[in-house]
């Protein structure tokens, strides 16, 4: 059972990576199809973080509480209904209210995802095991840029969202009637002892205190920076003079970078050199994001400085994510998980809404990806201070 359960979280993965980046996808085809600038869509975008945030941290910590596999099953119906009804939309406003929606789904989903992979992976290659599942992220949006010029060829912008919709759909009965990620419910007796405010207070109390904080600084850093990439490549790409099918398969160069730098993340981790490995893929991908600053002249510069920033960024986060549920107990891991990903969702709000003022204002698409170089560094520093938080007991 641990097999297919695990199979079922990566398909979840899979699930918030393709939701991830479709809307930027759909992003052209919808500002063409209501004949607005893409820039209207900044509030789609952002709101679609918040309800993920909003889902990290109010409904994933319930799974300590009432079952993993109840609240899967209820983020991945909310994600697919929710998916369906944004076809819908007639104006940014409605897809806006769609969106949030969807994003308290997704914001629920992977940190149970990786909650359950958690604690069904063998010791040995636990890092690992976690990173494959949670790699699928990248694989779904690798899969969505793949995927879109022909869906979009095809049945025109909503083809993307419908896709959307069905995958999570069956999903959700998928883990119904395989029984997968039920888990017993974490006993309030492993959390510790000295916290008096329950599952959340717990991630404060003296034992977890400097290794919670560090680790919401990296993820709000972190994600602020990929997730505005995220949103906008496809857009930037286009205003850069690439044609909207060339922008859709470039994105995928940053998936295909973010499996490659998270499995081997992963593998440094394993083998206890996790800290030396994140700082090192911080820095390559500042070194990317400024590159592009440098304005590469060819197409195939631009996508290995794509490559290698997802490599380095977003593989960063996925590795990340994975040592995070072993930074606490079960009792507490859903909860430390989902709020540490709430934290990290929070933080990419702000970047779209920065990267949308900047393009308004009529920057360089290369000088906007260059700025996102100063986050990287930040994350670097947080990474280096991880092993006194953790007192090697992890790292």
């Amino acid at each position: 059972m641990s097999r297919v359960t695990l199979a079922l979280c990566a398909f979840a993965a899979f699930l918030d990576g393709y939701d991830i980046q479709a809307l930027g996808l759909a992003i052209p085809g919808l500002a063409s199809h209501l004949q607005v600038a893409p820039t209207a869509f900044a509030v789609a975008l952002s709101l679609s973080l918040a309800g993920m945030a909003a889902g990290a941290m109010l409904l994933a910590p319930w799974a300590d509480r009432f079952g993993r596999q109840k609240m899967m099953i209820f983020a991945l119906i909310l994600i697919g209904v929710t998916m369906l009804a944004a076809v819908t939309s007639q104006s940014p406003a409605q897809l806006a209210f769609w969106r949030t929606l969807t994003g308290l789904g997704m914001g629920a989903l992977l940190p149970l995802a990786i909650t359950v992979a958690a604690e069904s992976a063998p010791a040995k290659n636990r890092t690992l095991t976690i990173t494959l599942v949670v790699s699928c992220t990248a694989v779904g949006s690798f899969a969505a840029a793949l995927a879109a010029p022909g869906l979009e060829g095809t049945f025109g912008w909503p083809g993307i969202f419908y896709v959307g919709a069905g995958m999570p759909m069956a999903a959700a009965a998928l883990f119904f009637f395989l029984g997968a990620a039920k888990g017993p419910v974490a006993a309030e007796s492993n959390v510790p002892s000295n916290d008096r405010g329950g599952k959340f207070g717990a991630l404060f109390s003296d034992a977890f205190r400097l290794r919670t904080t560090l680790l919401w600084v990296i993820f709000f850093i972190s994600l602020l920076a990929t997730y505005s990439l995220i949103s906008w490549l496809p857009t930037l790409l286009t205003d850069a003079g690439w044609t909207r099918g060339e922008a859709q398969r470039a994105t995928s160069f940053l998936a295909l970078g973010s499996v490659v730098g998270g499995l081997l993340l992963a593998w440094a981790a394993d083998r206890g050199r996790a800290v030396p490995a994140l700082a090192m893929a911080y820095i390559l991908a500042a070194i990317a994001f400024a590159g592009v600053g440098m304005a590469p002249g060819s197409k195939a510069a631009w996508s290995l400085l794509i490559f290698l920033i997802g490599a380095g960024s977003i593989g960063s986060q996925l590795a990340l994510g994975s040592l995070a549920a072993s930074f606490y107990p079960a009792a507490i891991r859903a909860t430390g998980v989902g709020w540490s990903s709430g934290i990290g969702r929070a933080g990419s709000i702000f970047g779209p809404l920065a990267l949308a003022a900047m393009m308004t204002a009529g920057l360089d698409a290369s000088a906007i990806i260059a700025s996102l170089a100063a986050p990287m560094i930040i994350c670097v520093i947080c990474v280096l201070m991880l092993p006194k938080a953790l007192k090697n007991d992890v790292l």
